[in-house]
């Protein structure tokens, strides 16, 4: 269970009045449990967004491998938000190490965040 969120400061847009865009990219690592996900902790970036407060996350694929999809599930705190994964056909990826499918998917995180005002 490991999942980095990569976020440049460069990729950070934080001019509208009350919300900050972002776009991640996700690393995965280590095992996926079934119907619980991997947890998605948005303390790694909080420093980058000035936000208590994730609005919404959207998670993709990039590169269009087509194996898998992804899903945020939303915590209530910054480190306790979901990824869960899901094949294709609907199948959450079975507990175990990550599939190289997902491993070497480039899988785009957007961030929406409440502006600490």
């Amino acid at each position: 269970m490991a999942i980095t969120i990569g976020l440049s400061s460069t990729n950070v847009d934080a001019s509208a009045s009350n919300f900050v865009y972002a776009i991640a990219a996700l690393t995965f690592s280590g095992t996926y449990t079934v119907t619980s996900g991997d947890t998605l902790d948005f303390t790694q970036v909080a420093d980058k967004i000035s936000s208590d407060t994730i609005v919404q996350a959207f998670a993709e694929s990039q590169n269009g491998n087509g194996a898998y999809f992804y899903v945020v599930q939303q915590g209530s705190a910054l480190n306790n938000w979901k990824l869960r994964v899901y094949a294709v056909n609907g199948t959450e990826l079975a507990t175990g190490a990550y599939p190289s499918q997902v491993t070497t998917d480039i899988v785009q995180l957007s961030i929406t965040a409440r502006k600490l005002l």
